[in-house]
């Protein structure tokens, strides 16, 4: 019989990471390392119905919900709609982004809900639109490098690094925040005076934005709390009735398939250090690497902030990236365990069972592969343990997941060895 412990919870694939946690950084299953809760559970053969028990004294299965602090949009509902990319239908969302409307791009992390980033009116859309509390930040999105020099008011140590890490990174998946120039409204930064900025690499992104001539606000183009989107379906699935276009950009747009690595240039007596506010697209020894010469320390976040606190940065909130259902991190901890453990190691607190056929789970290098057929659904991030293609895959994987029918709990790997 095989034995699992579920060592977190998956209320949100954060990126932030637990003191104990001694993966690679490079490795993007860090998303989901968000949470220290621990349970222990056991699958119980069965010939007809096997079951998954474990312990959940510090964990619940309540759903997220996302009511504190949001928005909701009060003008007259539209359908949202699906474009094709070419040169008339970009001029016109370029046109929609002139005159203060919302248009969805793909990028190589995930796909963006973006406005114009100077017009209040614009950005305030934004949080309507998603659900988003005004104390989540978006990143604002630039089609050159020196435009988002533009939107940061820099010392010069700074500027030294901004620039070090833009000729190693951009266009890429690394936001960049500083102290925002009077050009950003407050609204974009959560009233922190803080902003980040980004130059994504992929071109139609890149298009959009050149054609708006407008730097463009944009988090993810979901519900707020939800999984990120990596297609154009998974964008109207949560947006359908938001009056967004979306540009198709097709199955494949979203390369990384991650959010991008958020780093902060600190200030103050901390002038020339970095801090990781995000973990994603960027690993952090690439970027150690990258500012080895400049002799920068990099230190890294790792927080559970709530709605009502202002954030300096998208992605930190407890509520981002969960999937409808609960979900957990696991990982095997013997081959071989008889009941007799099963049932002591789930009395240590109070128990509940779940049968294999509710559960939906998800895999990486073939772990748990025989458990394919017992489970309700099953799917392998990367067969063959390519770490790449399996953060590529992640997001939309978690999307799939919830949308099994007669799925309870979804059961993911946890990396962390």
């Amino acid at each position: 019989m095989r034995s699992f412990r579920i060592v977190h919870k998956l209320i949100s694939p954060t990126l932030a990471v637990t003191r104990t946690a001694t993966i690679s950084t490079s490795n993007p299953f860090l998303l989901l390392l968000n949470r220290t809760q621990r349970a222990h559970y056991h699958t119980k053969p069965s010939t007809t119905n096997p079951t998954i028990d474990f312990d959940l004294s510090s964990t619940t299965f309540n759903k997220h919900t996302h009511t504190q602090n949001t928005l909701k949009n009060n003008k007259n509902n539209m359908p949202s709609v699906i474009v094709e990319p070419n040169e008339e239908n970009l001029k016109v969302a370029a046109n929609k982004l002139r005159e203060g409307g919302l248009v969805a791009f793909p990028t190589e992390t995930v796909y963006g809900l973006g406005a114009n980033a100077l017009s209040v009116p614009a950005v305030l859309s934004i949080f309507q639109a998603k659900g988003r509390p005004l104390t989540d930040p978006v990143i604002v999105h630039v089609s050159e490098k020196l435009d988002a020099l533009k939107y940061l008011t820099l010392t010069e140590t700074q500027t030294k690094i901004f620039h070090e890490l833009t000729k190693n990174f951009w266009p890429g998946p690394l936001t960049i925040v500083g102290q925002s120039s009077p050009l950003i409204p407050l609204i974009v930064t959560a009233d922190t005076g803080k902003v980040g900025v980004r130059l994504p690499n992929h071109p139609l992104a890149r298009q959009l934005i050149s054609l708006a001539q407008l730097p463009i606000a944009a988090p993810s183009a979901n519900r707020f709390g939800h999984v990120s989107p990596t297609t154009p379906q998974h964008v109207l699935h949560d947006l359908q009735e938001k009056d967004v276009t979306i540009l198709n950009g097709g199955e494949t747009a979203c390369e990384v398939g991650i959010e991008s690595t958020v780093v902060r240039l600190d200030e103050g007596e901390n002038d020339g250090n970095v801090t990781v506010l995000r973990r994603g697209g960027v690993p952090i020894e690439k970027l150690e690497q990258c500012l080895k010469e400049l002799n920068v320390q990099i230190s890294v976040v790792t927080r559970k902030a709530h709605a009502a606190v202002k954030q300096e940065a998208p992605g930190q909130l407890l509520t981002h990236y969960a999937p409808d259902i609960p979900a957990y991190l696991t990982v095997i901890t013997s081959t071989n365990t008889d009941n007799n453990n099963s049932e002591k190691s789930s009395s240590s607190g109070s128990s509940t069972s779940f049968p294999l056929s509710e559960v939906v789970l998800v895999d990486f290098g073939g772990r748990c592969e025989k458990l394919a057929e017992k489970c309700l659904a099953y799917r392998d991030l990367s067969s063959t343990r390519n770490v790449g293609v399996a953060a590529n895959s992640l997001f939309s994987v978690l999307r799939w997941s919830e949308q099994v029918e007669g799925a309870k709990l979804v059961l993911l790997p946890n990396l962390r060895f």
